[in-house]
């Protein structure tokens, strides 16, 4: 008898992983998915296949060169550690900059560096097609030797001249738009496009009046004057006009919620962005700070760790696009403590678009208080990949935040043992994908509602967000969930799998624990075919 009880339980058991491992779809991406499917209730999953270099229709490059080697003249760097090698670099990358681009190549060995008296960074490229090299991480070293880094920076990529987005909250002009666009389009309707021409670099965008905080939830909680950073904005590319009709065409899908009683409008960026340029293959290192004060408020107080460490980051690039961070990787410098890597942030996407952040390894910042210390990789800007990555110790691991955000994707990526979530920070940061991140004691996080910030406080933090296939080895402190997602309006979590697959939420969940059947394994990666065909 209990023979035969054990054989019945084996053949169910066996078919129940049978039937685990049957292989199923979202109802939202059937197998014939185009951009645009909606389900009967109009769920949908925006199209995310346009973040990261070149849209992802063209493989990041291997310049060959020019080459400026930094050890040999004129420049003659000091690949030891033991002398500054700050300006022999910074002119070696001018020099390229100069050349019209390069690559500007450190061999193998420890080049000491820090920021100048008045300068907000060590190292800064601020001309297009420079690459900066190294021989690989673990052979070139980059070592910051200042801890005095408030505000600072040891590399950061920005332009020679002036570039704005136009979402300080500052009254601009532009041509009005004609239709509410709530729903994502490449085709906007104009009252005039006299002015515009293919291949302008364009701001669609609105201002923060008093029907939008009311359409996203925030009445009561923010107000019009409280704009910076909380300007719904759109960065594209102009890639058709038709003038009889007024009507524009961007390179990538608005994300929709535009309304012309926002005042939705579009016009020019100002300045020109820079592109082209990669950071590759070299480890970067911070002097880990010998004092004391790394509670939660103490980088207001002056004296502390906290204090000197605040705002501060790794690499730092904005206004930024068509550019690459590839096989970089953070390391503990001789003389910190194994676990201090930098001092507080690691890489920050601000305000940049279409960057490529692959192969990169960050661990460990020394300051991970209050004020926006302590996370690796931050997107600030919108359509952005950070792919096959690996964060560990932060306060965040990832993190989105400010309206600016959007169209970001994070792909083949591990977070590990964050203090807290990797998550949705701040501002609603609309339709961004997490796709196959694994979390080891880490987990991933979107609030409906954040109370924090002061004041305004950070509020809504994301809608229309998908967390696709998550991973889950074992669960953070800080909450026993793999997923935690409560987004306004409708939010995504489609397959999860591993030890820890539980998911919090009360938006639109399919597939929990049962990720490792789930096709495509990959919805930026099929997304991405389907735009592009095979060869992708």
């Amino acid at each position: 008898m209990m023979r035969t009880f054990v054989l019945l339980l084996v053949v169910v058991m066996s078919h129940v992983k049978a039937a685990d491992r049957v292989r199923w779809r979202s109802s939202l991406y059937p197998a014939d998915w185009t951009p645009g499917h909606a389900d009967s209730e109009g769920r949908f999953l925006h199209d995310f296949s346009h973040a990261g270099y070149r849209q992802g229709e063209q493989p990041i490059p291997d310049i060959t060169g020019p080459v400026f080697d930094v050890t040999v003249a004129p420049w003659s760097a000091d690949a030891s550690g033991q002398q500054d090698a700050t300006v022999a670099i910074q002119r070696a990358i001018d020099a390229a900059g100069e050349a019209g681009g390069g690559v500007v190549f450190l061999p193998a060995g420890t080049y000491r560096v820090a920021p100048s008296e008045g300068s907000r960074s060590a190292l800064r490229i601020d001309r297009p097609r420079v690459v900066l090299r190294g021989a690989g991480a673990g052979r070139t070293f980059l070592f910051n030797d200042s801890t005095s880094m408030r505000s600072k920076r040891v590399i950061e990529i920005s332009p020679r001249h002036p570039v704005s987005w136009q979402a300080e909250g500052k009254p601009v002009r532009g041509a009005k738009i004609l239709e509410d666009l709530p729903l994502p389009t490449r085709r906007i309707p104009l009252d005039y496009v006299d002015d515009l021409a293919v291949g302008d670099l364009v701001i669609v965008r609105n201002d923060l009046t008093p029907s939008f905080i009311n359409r996203i939830g925030m009445g009561g909680k923010w107000t019009p004057g409280q704009s910076p950073n909380r300007t719904l904005l759109y960065c594209r590319t102009i890639i058709a006009i038709e003038p009889e009709t007024s009507v524009v065409t961007v390179d990538i899908p608005l994300r929709g919620f535009l309304h012309v009683e926002d005042n939705a409008r579009l016009l020019k960026v100002s300045g020109k962005m820079i592109e082209e340029v990669g950071l590759e293959d070299f480890s970067i290192g911070m002097k880990q700070h010998p004092g004391e004060g790394v509670a939660e408020e103490d980088w207001n107080k002056p004296g502390t760790i906290g204090y000197d460490a605040n705002n501060s980051a790794a690499i730092f690039l904005t206004h930024t696009q068509n550019s690459w961070v590839r096989r970089v990787s953070s390391y503990a410098p001789t003389g910190n403590d194994p676990r201090v890597h930098i001092l507080s942030n690691s890489i920050k996407l601000h305000r940049s678009r279409l960057v490529t952040v692959a192969g990169c390894d960050f661990r460990f910042p020394q300051y991970r208080g209050g004020g926006g210390n302590g996370y690796h990789f931050t997107h600030n800007g919108q359509d952005n990949l950070i792919r096959d990555c690996h964060a560990e110790g932060a306060r965040h691991n990832y993190d989105f935040g400010t309206m600016l955000a959007s169209g970001n994707v994070i792909l083949d990526s591990i977070a590990k043992d964050g203090r807290l979530a990797s998550d949705f920070h701040m501002f609603l940061s609309l339709a961004n994908l997490i796709d196959n991140l694994t979390c080891d004691g880490d987990f991933i996080e979107a609030r409906a509602f954040r109370p924090w910030g002061g004041n305004p406080v950070h509020g809504v933090t994301t809608t229309q967000s998908v967390f696709w296939n998550t991973c889950g080895l074992r669960p953070s402190k800080e909450r026993a969930v793999l997923v935690y997602s409560h987004q306004f309006g409708e939010g995504y979590v489609i397959g999860t799998r591993g030890p820890f697959a539980f998911v919090d939420s009360s938006d639109f969940v399919e597939g929990e624990g049962r990720g490792d059947s789930l096709i495509p394994r990959s919805l930026y990666l099929d997304q991405l075919q389907r735009r592009l065909g095979p060869q992708s």
